[in-house]
């Protein structure tokens, strides 16, 4: 409705603006948000394993004494960093036409800073639920699609995938993870609406998808010209559910050295715990046997995670509605029904534990002690991965009117992980490239006190 007022007074009336940028972008993890950052440097990092006790005990001596000469077995993982770039551009006009509020709703450097660190999270919050090749979604195609360059496609993606996604990012389609010279594209993200992604098909030639065919998407850029993954190594390598861990394909992969290890010679010691029930089974129950398997290994799991809408199924099928009372005396919450077999697994409830963590995969959970789990960086990533935001509490962070990085002189590196460099320039001035780096990985020291569980009737991503 417009202001009932004569032109000439509306001449004389401002219009009023409200200061700083609202952040409309999707929550961040709270899993990664916890994970222990630790420094390091050198061409790899290192640590020793021991996962069988030998065999060299008995009831008769002589065969014990037989197998003395072998008995710790260790393993060295040889851990390689991943690495992840958020970039933009920033030129001089852009600078001096927002030095002020009068100018600009904020300063363009602190907008566009921002959105860098918010992308880096985000990706990173991907990563660490993947295997280092990108992988972040599928699509099954019905019918054939020919798709013609500078067209678009419009695609349902999984919940999970379409939060690691942002409009004007590239990916790939790909029938064969890992091997990005054999994928579709690069395309660009053009809309998002819910689940429903618009890409856009930005080569010059067509894109051909079979009809009938599942196609990956993964990160574009996220792998080497040898196949090898480029993004820091997570879950998805140091927990696998590859093939539900059943079948060839399973025995290839778990056959193959992970960080020079190879970990087929005791699966659930080196590679985590794994459990997918054969019947149909409520998904509490599938919860409660995987803890169980875990504490078998000596687990002090303090942390169950899982995607937001298998946690709602959860909750459901453990009647946790009106499931909770008030005890007057120490105020402290106690469940009264749904979990009265799963009690053995904590002190207190575990139902205190689950994160719901969008970016998990659907279909897959994960059961996980956090002193064993580890972020190891050369570059100081606590400078962007605390957005203000307690533990699993909901919340996005507020985008803040700071000077940007305008006022820094050239240089490599701020910050320990800025990198700010002379542009190519333009017509309208002279620019600046800005770019934060994170090299490193996810490190899971002790896989065999964590595990990963797939809920029944589903084929999470990757299985």
């Amino acid at each position: 409705m417009a202001l009932n007022v004569n032109d000439a007074i509306k001449a004389i009336l401002k219009t009023w603006y409200k200061d700083g940028v609202e952040n409309l972008l999707f929550r961040n993890s709270p899993v990664v948000k916890k994970i222990k950052k630790t420094r390091v440097e050198g061409k790899e990092q290192a640590f020793s394993a021991l996962y069988s006790s030998g065999g060299a005990v008995g009831a008769n001596y002589n065969k014990a004494k037989a197998r003395a000469s072998v008995t710790s077995r260790n393993v060295e993982f040889k851990v390689t960093p991943g690495q992840l770039f958020s970039c933009y551009s920033m030129n001089q006009q852009e600078v001096q036409a927002s030095l002020s509020k009068k100018g600009a709703y904020m300063k363009v450097a602190g907008n566009k800073m921002f959105a860098a660190n918010e992308s880096l999270r985000k990706m990173l919050a991907g990563a660490f639920y993947g295997n280092g090749h990108g992988l972040i979604g599928s699509v099954t195609t019905t019918d054939a699609i020919t798709w013609t360059a500078n067209s678009t496609q419009t695609f349902t993606v999984q919940g999970s995938c379409a939060m690691k996604l942002a409009v004007g990012m590239g990916v790939v389609f790909t029938d064969d993870v890992g091997d990005e010279s054999d994928s579709k594209g690069p395309v660009e993200v053009t809309a998002i609406s819910g689940t429903s992604v618009t890409f856009k098909n930005t080569t010059a030639a067509s894109i051909s998808l079979s009809a009938a065919s599942t196609y990956y998407i993964c990160y574009e850029g996220s792998t080497d010209t040898s196949d090898n993954p480029l993004l820091p190594m997570g879950l998805a390598g140091w927990l696998p559910y590859v093939g539900s861990r059943s079948g060839d394909t399973w025995t290839a992969y778990i056959g193959t050295n992970f960080f020079g290890v190879n970990r087929s010679v005791n699966v659930e010691a080196l590679a985590g715990n794994f459990y997918k029930p054969g019947a149909s089974e409520d998904k509490f129950k599938t919860v409660e046997e995987l803890l169980r398997r875990c504490r078998r290994y000596g687990s002090q799991a303090d942390m169950i995670v899982m995607n937001d809408a298998d946690w709602k199924a959860v909750a459901q099928s453990t009647s946790l509605t009106n499931a909770y009372v008030t005890n007057g005396l120490d105020k402290k919450v106690k469940q009264t029904k749904g979990t009265s077999t799963l009690n053995f697994a904590f002190s207190t409830s575990w139902i205190e534990n689950v994160y719901d963590d969008p970016y998990c995969p659907e279909g897959v959970f994960y059961v996980l002690d956090m002193d064993t789990i580890e972020l190891w960086t050369y570059t100081n990533v606590e400078k962007f991965d605390n957005d203000g935001i307690a533990g699993n509490e909901p919340g996005k962070p507020e985008i803040p009117d700071v000077d940007g990085d305008e006022k820094h002189e050239m240089g490599l590196i701020f910050d320990d992980i800025l990198n700010v460099q002379p542009g190519a320039g333009s017509d309208n001035g002279p620019d600046v490239l800005v770019s934060l780096s994170v090299y490193g990985s996810f490190v899971v020291l002790n896989p065999s006190v964590n595990g990963v569980g797939i809920f029944y009737g589903e084929t999470p991503l990757g299985a």
